[in-house]
């Protein structure tokens, strides 16, 4: 069984200690109802459309949710794993979690991809910890290495050197292979 979550929309604004979302629930390629938390820490909550079909696609939603493994994380308190039975709004819950995550991660490299075209990145990207510097120009970064390729070069190495021993490393994209030997 294929469950999904369409037309998604996230209120970053309104999410206090849940996530404030609505969106489409749609069960094996067909809409059958929509799902919704205001953000304020309350459960998720998810309705059919009202018609016999809708309401018989999610009955077999929440079925296809209790068969399937606990949720599973540790406390971050007695550090014992602790378990939650899933059930459809855990399920929309963990969906709406990967949504959020995966367009948060597009936010973040579209901004960097943004500064790339302007200056020289270095720093670490392990998963969703991201931290970089930007070393800019008074051009942008490609007219920089067309124009000014010996100093363009230089100021690549000795950045990269200076950051090395905190981890750091070239996070740019664009830059040519020739600067990167």
């Amino acid at each position: 069984m294929k469950i999904e979550l369409k037309n998604f929309k996230h209120y970053d604004r309104l999410s206090e200690e849940t996530y404030c979302f609505t969106a489409n629930i749609w069960v094996d390629g067909t809409k059958c109802g929509y799902a919704e938390n205001r953000g304020f820490g309350g459960e998720t909550s998810y309705h059919n459309e009202g018609t016999d079909a809708s309401r018989q696609l999610i009955k077999q939603a929440e079925q296809y949710c209790l068969k399937m493994p606990p949720i599973v994380w540790q406390s971050s308190v007695s550090g014992k794993d602790l378990s939650l039975d899933m059930n459809l709004t855990h399920y929309i819950d963990e969906l709406v979690s990967a949504l959020v995550k995966k367009k948060d991660e597009e936010n973040i490299a579209k901004k960097m991809n943004k500064e790339m075209q302007k200056g020289i990145l270095i720093g670490t990207d392990n998963g969703q910890d991201i931290k970089y510097q930007t070393i800019t120009f008074k051009m942008p970064l490609r007219d920089m290495w067309e124009k000014h390729p010996d100093f363009f070069k230089k100021t690549l190495v000795e950045k990269l050197e200076k950051y090395k021993p905190k981890g750091y490393r070239l996070l740019n994209t664009n830059i040519p292979q020739q600067f990167l030997n």
